[in-house]
């Protein structure tokens, strides 16, 4: 349920030098909405750090992406000469990969990420106060900071990793303002949104141009997880965004979220008001029912309005919650982010921030129904994608 700060400061840290230290990952994510500075556009950005593998190869970055020539230098001599055994060895290794990850981007029609990659014993941590460093780039328990450049001759010469050329320097507070410590926790995996509702101020520039990141309008979100690898099918809603059909107001201290999947369940948590709500996958399966979906809507005679439907319904002896999301198509970015067993194995996402919709709660008592809330939803980060094999 929601916590202290303390407790949730205890918890973020917790992973980033666990056991899973040479197979396993390791993810912590942020979230907020800015506004462009002269023509007030508003846009989405996320900032990820990324353990993979770290100390699988702690001094060294190895990316499962990138082509290696697995040559000796006897192989290399029997080529030059031109003998039969040049034609039998093989020319490239496939690697498992181990490298910490800063990835910065935005989302919507105009998505785009940059990437850097480094080796965890180029990475300091420090506890008082908590703070992960690396270069410029900084990850402490209420502020961000940093910058990526990939120049377009970087990015063409190295398609392993698997972004965009530009820049992006930013400098952020933040302050959480919903937490939970429960989500999903099982074999070793765990996933929690550590900043349900989390209120962001500061600067970020993204190829030149500058946004203000205002706190009334940032729609923050923060969640960890860590585990040996991420579901086969990654399913994710969450809002702080919530309108009252019922009584027109904005809902400024309601919020959820939604992932998995795990144990072919979903977790939901929600805050409304003062009415904590968690249904946790890693929970007996007696205790709530679930139907959930990811589809594609029957295509639009006008590509640019198809749309992809998350749906969502929960219940238990004394709740039923029902969710609704519509995002265009247009505006999900398609990425990959490797996976810790290499193989060239992906998680392919397809991952959106202006998700717009309905919330629907119910509070049972007997055989009567009581409807609690109807709101409208906006801003809403919707996500989906499943592992498979990849490509360049």
């Amino acid at each position: 349920m929601a916590t202290e700060n303390k407790k949730q400061l205890k918890d973020n840290k917790f992973g980033l030098t666990g056991t899973k230290k040479k197979i396993g990952i390791n993810y912590w994510r942020f979230e907020f909405n800015a506004v462009e500075e002269y023509s007030g556009a508003e846009q989405m950005f996320f900032i990820e750090l990324e353990m993979i593998n770290p100390w699988l190869s702690p001094n060294e970055i190895l990316l499962g992406f990138k082509p290696r020539v697995k040559i000796t230098s006897d192989d290399l001599q029997y080529a030059l000469a031109g003998t039969q055994s040049a034609q039998s060895f093989d020319t490239e290794s496939i690697i498992q990969p181990s490298y910490c990850s800063i990835r910065v981007g935005k989302l919507g029609e105009t998505a785009s990420q940059l990437c850097s990659y480094f080796p965890v014993k180029e990475m300091s941590f420090y506890t008082k106060p908590f703070e992960v460093v690396y270069g410029e780039c900084s990850f402490s328990e209420d502020a961000l900071k940093g910058c990526v450049e990939i120049s377009t001759e970087e990015k063409n010469a190295h398609p392993e990793y698997l972004c965009d050329c530009g820049s992006a320097r930013w400098d952020l507070k933040y302050e959480t303002q919903t937490e939970f410590l429960d989500g999903y926790n099982n074999n070793g995996n765990r996933w929690f949104p550590s900043g349900l509702k989390t209120t962001f101020t500061g600067k970020i520039t993204f190829d030149g141009v500058d946004y203000l990141v205002d706190s009334r309008k940032s729609a923050g979100y923060i969640d960890r997880y860590w585990g040996r690898d991420f579901p086969d099918t990654w399913f994710h809603i969450s809002s702080s965004n919530l309108t009252s059909v019922i009584t027109g107001r904005t809902l400024f201290n309601s919020s959820f979220a939604v992932k998995g999947i795990f144990d072919e369940r979903v977790s939901f948590l929600g805050k409304f008001d003062e009415l904590e709500l968690e249904f946790l996958a890693d929970s007996s399966k007696r205790t709530y029912n679930i139907v959930w979906d990811c589809s594609q809507m029957p295509q639009s005679e006008d590509p640019e309005s198809n749309l992809l439907h998350w749906s969502l319904s929960i219940d238990n002896k004394n709740w039923v919650v029902d969710i609704d999301v519509f995002c265009r198509i247009k505006e999900l970015f398609n990425r990959n982010i490797e996976l810790p067993e290499g193989g060239r194995k992906v998680m392919n996402l397809l991952q959106g921030a202006t998700g717009t919709g309905e919330f629907k709660l119910y509070r049972k008592n007997g055989t009567v129904i009581e409807q609690i809330e109807h709101a409208q939803l906006t801003k809403v980060i919707c996500e989906f994608g499943h592992t498979e094999e990849g490509e360049f």
